[in-house]
């Protein structure tokens, strides 16, 4: 197991009216093979999982962002953020830790954007910030606050589902081949099944705010909590619309 530290670093800001300072680091390329499951476990900050077959191995990159209470911050380094990748019998899992030891404030903030050929399998614990999976399969973890959810992909999912948020939405959506037993709760919110492929029968103590069905004739869990958010599940023939599913940006949503 070899550890990777981002050290270097581009320093630029947003001038202007926007007192937010960057500081950019260095991507690190990791040597993975084959199918790779993703543990990130953040002090806060936006979280990005693209799975494209171009890419060769792992990439990750990581962007520290600051926001000033009256002026622009001074460009200091003040996260550290290090990963790794272990191997084992279902393949390799790539880690990603990052930290902030003086953020009383919460005004850092940690960009990270994940990519890798084939991700099976996603584990994702940030304090705040979205959270978005493109074009992965596999299990799901993911526990966040005050940001949405966001997880779309052309594969069949058919193992289990938990993602916890607050303040935030959630949004799943994935093909017709996939399938599960939902229990979904949005206090405040709304908790809506789209299917349009496949059948789903709705379970009894399903209201506005909570949905428990199942669909497909799946056994594996997928559960979902938010407050003061949706949850919106699509399974449906096209989940990542006419775009190029391997963008971070290529889904309206």
């Amino acid at each position: 197991m070899t550890m990777f530290r981002f050290c270097f670093i581009t320093l630029f800001f947003l001038a202007g009216c926007e007192s937010t300072q960057i500081v950019n680091l260095n991507t690190v390329k990791l040597g993975t093979n084959g199918p790779v499951a993703i543990n990130v476990q953040s002090f806060g900050g936006t979280v990005t999982i693209v799975a494209n077959p171009k890419v060769i191995g792992t990439t990750v990159s990581a962007t520290q962002y600051e926001d000033g209470l009256e002026s622009v911050p001074v460009a200091e380094l003040q996260m550290n953020v290090s990963t790794y990748f272990d191997s084992g019998p279902l393949g390799d899992t790539v880690h990603v830790i990052a930290t902030c030891d003086d953020n009383p404030f919460k005004l850092i903030s940690a960009n990270i954007v994940i990519r890798s050929n084939n991700i099976h399998g996603v584990t994702v614990a940030t304090a705040r910030g979205d959270v978005t999976a493109n074009g992965i399969s596999g299990p799901v973890n993911i526990h966040t606050r005050e940001g949405d959810v966001r997880i779309a992909t052309p594969l069949a999912m058919n193992d289990s589902v938990t993602i916890e948020n607050t303040h935030g939405n959630i949004f799943y959506r994935v093909r017709g081949e996939s399938s599960g037993i939902i229990d979904a709760t949005a206090v405040n919110g709304e908790a809506t099944l789209d299917l349009r492929n496949g059948n789903a029968v709705i379970l009894p103590g399903s209201t506005g705010e909570h949905l428990a069905a199942k669909f497909n004739g799946g056994t594996n869990k997928i559960t979902m909590r938010t407050v003061g958010g949706n949850v919106r599940l699509f399974v449906i023939p096209n989940p990542v619309g006419s775009e190029p599913f391997f963008e971070t940006d290529w889904i309206s949503w």
